[in-house]
């Protein structure tokens, strides 16, 4: 009995001492490194987790680049994270170190909860996989030519948006959240979503909901700075139940784009179309384990693009609202290359309308739909301004900081599409030239590096097909006021997808000859959605 007692003992007292190792040792990993970026002090344990506890993070960065500079080095747990708060940096790092800045960091939840070893397009390392992805989505969907392909497709779903809201001008949200999902919907797979199934937009935007809170700092749970979180029994951990629904439900959805793909090429072949096809209906015929990347591939590429386009999309509406002499500016330039009697803008009228581009261009620059971007993680040590940052670094570009650089914007938080007349960069006159010779972004809303989002054009694009149609047949009446504060909770919200929070406008025709020639106008162009 004494041997087991005293064996018992030593075994207790192993155990503790190397629990305790294992924390003094995570409570170091936890302090700020040497040569490491400024930044504000690192508690012990959580480093500066605290600080993400804010539903927008991306206020206090700027915050802090007045005190810490445009370079700030923070500690999540044991990993590192450095913000970038000015377009200098992004570009020497991001843009000209893109070799070693492209990487994604290894999100336990993601990979080993939802999509497993399938290769979703938002957490691939940059390899020979992503570069392939990448020139074939941009080579047949995202680029030039891909984009002027699908511009008929583009306009009829702007004019069946404004169909829509002319019918029933109440549900504008719901009129807005089926056009963000079916336009990329029927571009990548010919499947319009609430075309056949409306459930189908509930469950969608039911996943992306899920899909951002297990992705947004600060909400997600913790598990790679407390790796004990990954043997909690699932009926204690609600994100595990989150997890494995969102699993579930995002293959069904993704699987259904795969089979309507597949539908439209037996379709097509039957009817003997030559028509170029959208990419899923491409790889439908490939072997299964290739399909099943490309089923996840595809889903990746049509939730980047949905929430940050029905986010730029609401504040569109809601600061014309809000701005009856904007909208009436607006209005006034589309009369004058589309006046009443031409019926609603086409695609080749919109490149003539410089002032509502430059109202798109300002709400991408007030209000970015995504203020931090994905994060980058860093695949070499590396060393920044004297600084050090170690291999596995993730690398936060601020884009909220960088469109707001006092030095560069008058009044920044000021809405002002005149700032982008004549001025590419929407800075102050006396700064265009140091932008230009600085090789400067005419903005950051789709990221930089090798890991922008190539989808850019294509959003461009479908915004403003439905700005130009929207503006020429709508007066937008707020019909109580609405907030544009940040610092109010019915204003913005924040998380990975800054978007508005619910708000009401009536949408009136500006006369039954506009609403007419709106119907007509959808009547003219549903063809091209079947």
């Amino acid at each position: 009995m004494e041997v087991t007692f005293e064996y018992l003992s030593w075994a207790c007292l192993s155990i503790l001492v190397a629990l305790l190792v294992t924390l003094v040792r995570f409570s170091l990993k936890s302090l700020r490194p040497r040569n490491y970026p400024p930044g504000p002090p690192a508690l012990p344990f959580i480093g500066n987790v605290h600080h993400f506890a804010a539903p927008k993070p991306f206020l206090k960065f700027a915050e802090w680049r007045a005190k810490y500079g445009d370079i700030i080095g923070l500690k999540i747990g044991p990993g590192n994270l450095v913000v970038l708060n000015s377009a200098r940096l992004v570009r020497d790092l991001l843009d000209k170190r893109g070799s070693i800045y492209s990487g994604r960091p290894s999100d336990y939840v993601v990979r080993n909860h939802i999509v497993f070893g399938a290769q979703h397009i938002l957490f691939l390392p940059y390899d020979g996989y992503l570069k392939q992805w990448r020139t074939a989505v941009v080579r047949h969907l995202l680029g030039p030519t891909g984009v002027e392909q699908v511009l008929p497709v583009l306009e009829a779903m702007a004019a069946h948006l404004a169909y829509r809201l002319a019918a029933d001008p109440a549900r504008f949200a719901d009129h807005f959240r089926n056009w963000a999902l079916a336009t990329p919907l029927l571009a990548i797979c010919g499947h319009r979503g609430e075309q056949k199934e409306a459930a189908l937009v509930d469950l969608f935007y039911g996943n992306q909901d899920n899909w951002l809170t297990l992705l947004t700092p600060g909400v997600a749970p913790p598990v790679e700075m407390f790796p004990v979180l990954k043997w909690v029994p699932t009926f204690l951990a609600k994100w595990k139940r989150t997890a494995r629904d969102l699993r579930r439900n995002q293959q069904g959805f993704y699987g259904m784009m795969l089979e309507s793909a597949k539908e439209e090429r037996r379709l097509r072949r039957a009817a003997s179309l030559s028509s170029e096809e959208a990419p899923l209906r491409r790889k439908a015929a490939r072997p299964s384990s290739t399909i099943t990347n490309w089923r996840i591939s595809g889903g990746g590429l049509l939730d980047a693009a949905v929430d940050t386009t029905y986010s730029t999309a609401l504040t569109f509406v809601k600061i014309l609202a809000a701005r009856p002499e904007i909208m009436k500016k607006a209005q006034a330039e589309i009369e004058s290359v589309c006046g009443s009697d031409d019926g609603p803008p086409q695609p080749k009228d919109v490149n003539k309308l410089p002032y509502l581009r430059a109202c798109y261009s300002e709400i991408l620059r007030w209000r970015p739909p995504a203020p931090n971007n994905l994060p980058h993680v860093l695949d070499a040590d590396d060393t920044v301004g004297g600084y050090h940052l170690p291999k596995g670094t993730v690398v936060l570009q601020n884009t909220w900081a960088i469109e707001r650089d006092p030095e560069l914007y008058s009044d920044p938080d000021e809405f002002n599409p005149e700032r982008y007349i004549g001025n590419v960069y929407g800075v102050k006159p006396s700064a265009k030239a140091r932008c230009r010779a600085e090789g400067r972004k005419p903005n950051y809303a789709f990221g930089s590096g090798r890991r922008q989002c190539p989808g850019d054009l294509f959003a461009v694009s479908s915004v403003m097909m439905v700005a130009a149609k929207l503006v020429w047949g709508f007066e937008f009446k707020p019909i109580r006021e609405h907030p544009l504060d940040l610092s109010v909770e019915s204003g913005f919200h924040g998380g990975l997808v800054l978007g508005s929070e619910e708000f009401e406008v009536g949408f009136v025709p500006r006369s039954e000859e506009r609403r007419r020639a709106m119907v007509e106008d959808y009547e003219r162009t549903r063809g091209r959605l079947q």
